[in-house]
Formats: structure tokens, C-alpha cells, sequence
């Protein structure tokens, strides 16, 4: 790491820090860098009421734990606070400023990069959330995180499956519970998806207008109703194609196709592939 972007970092160099612990700088290996997710730097720190951090810019992205008081941050054109057993996910590159925001702070930080890291950001926070409780499996993985990361060697492997699962476990407190018009429909589409149906007549079913059900399904699962259905009968079809027991014609009638021809064409709209390519691929894995 080049000695400007350690000046930028400024973390010896901060008020109100009392006590300081963790490797700060790591240096992961080349094929780290290229291909996984890694970290460097990351501490703990203990801080006082005149802790404060503000920068333009720096070029990593960032988890911040806090474990003890509660910080404040200014990120994005919004102030809001992290509270003791919360975490805040930040995109440095971005004009960012923190603060202890009590007396004491005690905090957990980690600066990180990755090629995929911008997708999963992006992916996290695209609904303008950027702090997470640290409970149940999150706090599992960043704790697994703080102890590879004060091993004497510490594995950039690790440390990439380790910041993946980060991810998907905020993805997971992000999940919302699917209502019960949205669950219903699900079990209908599930059930009824070997009949010619249309959206009109499943928002029939769950007693919800039209646009109002397609918005609401797709807030909720992140799709729209047809693409929820299409897979379902994709789904279906390649299951079927790779066990052998049933004509294309059968399997199209199975899927709520009314002729082979469309359904032909909409498997591989979907798939890339005819259902009789499909087929032949199975057939020559025996």
C-alpha cells in the first residue's frame, strides 16, 4: 500500500483515540487481490467524545461494528446514527464523516475491496439501507472475521468466504416476509401452473387489484408475477426433460402450453436451448 493512501487513512493520527488494538495494515497476496475479496486494514478502538473522522475520499469499502456507545454518520446526503450491536456498510469512495456520538465508543473496523464488492453494495443497500443488527449469524461471521484477522498469518481464503458470507447474511435481515396475499399466490402458482393461467386471475384469487398485486409480489420477492410463473414451469420442464418419462408434447401440455411449438420457443427463450438440445445434454452424462 502506497504511503498517500496510509496518509488518507489517518488512523494513528486521530483525536480521541484512547486505546488501540488489531493488525491495522495487511498486505493480502496478488491472487487475493485479483480474484477474491480482502482486506487492508482493520482494528478496534476505544475512543472518546472527540473522536471524528472526515474524508473526501478513499478508495476501499467499509463495515464498521460498533460494540460498545453509538457513533454518528454522514453519508450520502443523510446523518444516522449506529448504535452498540449495530454494524453500518459504507462505500468510501463516497464523501463519508463519523463521530463518537456518547462518551465511549468502542468500535470494530475494516476496510476492504474486491472485485465483486461493488455488486454486492449495490445489491445490499440499493433500498438506502446501510446498518445491520449484529445478531444471530452476522455476528458469527464478523466475529470469525476479528479472529483470522489477528492470526499471525492470516488467510486471504478465509478471509474471502468470510466477507461473502458478511454479504449474505445482510441480504438475509434484509429479506422481507412474504405477506399472506403474495404467500398464497405463490402456493397458486405452484399448484395451478399446468393450466393456461394469467396474472389477472391470480390477483383474483388473493382479492388484490391487478397493479396492485404485480407491485407488491415484486417488492416482496423481487420479481414480477410472470417471471415468478415462468420459472416454475421452467423449472418443471427441465426436471422432466432430464428424467425421460414424458414427450416434449406431454411436457408442454404439463406446463400450460396449448401447442409444442410455443412451448418450444419459450424454453429456449429462457434456457438458451431447444427442450430436445436439453434432453440430449442429459443424455450424454449417462
Amino acid at each position: 500500500m502506497d504511503q498517500d493512501t496510509r496518509e488518507r487513512i489517518r488512523i494513528f493520527n486521530e483525536k480521541g483515540i484512547l486505546q488501540m488494538s488489531g493488525r491495522g495494515f495487511h498486505s493480502p497476496l496478488e491472487f487475493a487481490v485479483d480474484h477474491m475479496f480482502y482486506t487492508v486494514w482493520s482494528g478496534r478502538y476505544l475512543c472518546s467524545s472527540l473522536y471524528k473522522v472526515q474524508r473526501k475520499s478513499l478508495d476501499f469499502y467499509s463495515i464498521i461494528y460498533v460494540m460498545e456507545g453509538q457513533m454518528e454518520v454522514e453519508y450520502g446526503g443523510k446523518t444516522f446514527q449506529v448504535r452498540e450491536n449495530e454494524a453500518v456498510l459504507l462505500d468510501f469512495r463516497e464523501p463519508h464523516s463519523y463521530r463518537a456520538a456518547s462518551g465511549r465508543l468502542d468500535k470494530w473496523e475494516m476496510l476492504f475491496k474486491g472485485n465483486e464488492a461493488e455488486a454486492w453494495y449495490r445489491l445490499i443497500t440499493e433500498e438506502g439501507k446501510h446498518c445491520f443488527k449484529v445478531i444471530g449469524k452476522l455476528k458469527r461471521t464478523l466475529e470469525n472475521l476479528m479472529e483470522e484477522l489477528e492470526k499471525p498469518v492470516p488467510q486471504d481464503h478465509t478471509i474471502s468466504l468470510l466477507i461473502h458470507k458478511m454479504f449474505c447474511n445482510m441480504v438475509d435481515q434484509n429479506a422481507v416476509t412474504l405477506s399472506p396475499p403474495v404467500e398464497e399466490a405463490v402456493r397458486f402458482m405452484n399448484s395451478h401452473f399446468g393450466s393456461p393461467i394469467q396474472i389477472s386471475e391470480i390477483s383474483e384469487h388473493v382479492s388484490l387489484s391487478r397493479y396492485y398485486f404485480t407491485r407488491l409480489f415484486r417488492k416482496e420477492t423481487g420479481r414480477t408475477p410472470n417471471e415468478y410463473l415462468a420459472e416454475v414451469r421452467i423449472n418443471y420442464a427441465r426436471e422432466m426433460l432430464a428424467e425421460k418419462i414424458l414427450s416434449v408434447s406431454e411436457i408442454a401440455e404439463g406446463c400450460g402450453f396449448t401447442n409444442t411449438s410455443h412451448f418450444t420457443r419459450f424454453f429456449r427463450e429462457k434456457t438458451g436451448q431447444t427442450p430436445a438440445a436439453f434432453r440430449k445434454s442429459f443424455s450424454l452424462m449417462e
